[in-house]
């Protein structure tokens, strides 16, 4: 019985631990979060400018049209 009411004991301290834990740190890392949040809006703010317009091509991209790829079909006009 007592090794039980040590488990129970160890698990009821190990959660206030870590609810006081998180109670502290957790502001601190929202905080931290919204910081870097600010500063890429604030970069992407400066990239793209109010009233500007900007066009991305990718000019990588090509298409590629495989000869053996299906036949071609000559369709006649039935009157």
């Amino acid at each position: 019985m007592g090794v039980l009411l040590k488990i129970i004991l160890i698990s009821v301290l190990v959660y206030y631990i870590f609810k006081t834990a998180f109670r502290l740190f957790l502001p601190f890392l929202g905080k931290k979060f919204e910081q870097e949040i600010y500063k890429r809006t604030q970069t992407q703010e400066k990239i793209n400018r109010e009233g500007e317009v900007s066009i991305h091509i990718n000019k990588n991209k090509s298409k590629k049209i495989d000869k053996d790829f299906g036949e071609y079909t000559d369709f006649e006009e039935i009157e």
